[in-house]
């Protein structure tokens, strides 16, 4: 269970903005070949779905390859905003876009 000193933070003070969640849970399965991937997604997709608060928030770190739609899920309204100015400022070319990009213009 989450809560406690990380509760207390303010919503938008970090870039970490889903502090009401009351878990946070990264969901993987590993198999040996491609035989065994649909069986271990349906797994998991099934596992995340009991999991679900509701909320759809998500968490950068655990992202995968999801598209800008979860991107924007880890940083909700202000705080993507805050970031994308912050991008824009230091990396207006978005040199650093291999990992869960966020571009210096959003639109």
């Amino acid at each position: 269970m989450l809560g406690g000193g990380r509760a207390r933070v303010q919503v938008d003070a970090t870039a970490f903005a889903h502090r009401a969640a009351k878990i946070r849970v990264n969901v993987a399965a590993f198999y040996e070949g491609p035989d065994e991937m649909a069986a271990r997604s349906a797994w998991v997709d099934g596992f995340v779905a009991a999991l679900d608060q509701g909320d759809g928030s998500a968490y950068v770190n655990f992202l995968s390859d999801e598209g800008e739609a979860r991107v924007h899920a880890a940083y909700p309204g202000a705080t993507l905003d805050r970031l994308a100015a912050i991008q824009a400022q230091y990396d207006p070319a978005n040199l650093f876009r291999l990992h869960q990009n966020l571009p210096p213009t959003i639109g």
